[in-house]
């Protein structure tokens, strides 16, 4: 059926590998270096599916890259690390993103401390919201 969907969460991917590409592409580069990593020897277990192999039908978008034309610098904000782990990814033939709520600046995040979680975030993850709308279509019959 054709009802509208919602992938949300936390994907521990940056917009550079390729579970991203897989996501936003419907499909993997077959060049990706995440799915090229041969060793030149038979010691690590090739474990994943052809790259060509790798692919889905829906037609995805990314709230934060439609609403705000790039993804946010980072959604995790730690010591060890500052950047894009978190995605809100939607039907594009059935949703459409009107809105989503603004990632706060450095300076706001470290207001309380080095890294989140702190007294005023209480996760090391920002959370995402956005406000969407369901497109018009056909009821089926009733």
């Amino acid at each position: 059926q054709n009802l509208p969907l919602m992938i949300r969460g936390d994907f521990n991917s940056t917009p550079d590998t390729a579970v991203y590409d897989l996501l936003s592409r419907q499909a993997v580069h077959p060049g990706h270096p995440d799915v090229n990593m041969n060793n030149g020897d038979d010691s690590t277990p090739n474990i994943l599916p052809d790259a060509m192999s790798i692919s889905h039908s829906f037609q995805l978008g990314s709230v934060y890259h439609t609403v705000m034309g790039e993804e946010p610098k980072a959604t995790n904000y730690t010591e060890l690390f500052k950047g894009v782990l978190d995605y809100m990814w939607y039907s594009a033939s059935n949703l459409r993103p009107l809105s989503c709520a603004p990632i706060p600046d450095e300076s706001v995040l470290t207001k309380h401390g080095d890294a989140l979680p702190s007294t005023q975030y209480s996760s090391d993850h920002i959370m995402l919201i956005s406000d969407m709308q369901i497109m018009g279509g056909s009821r089926p019959p009733s």
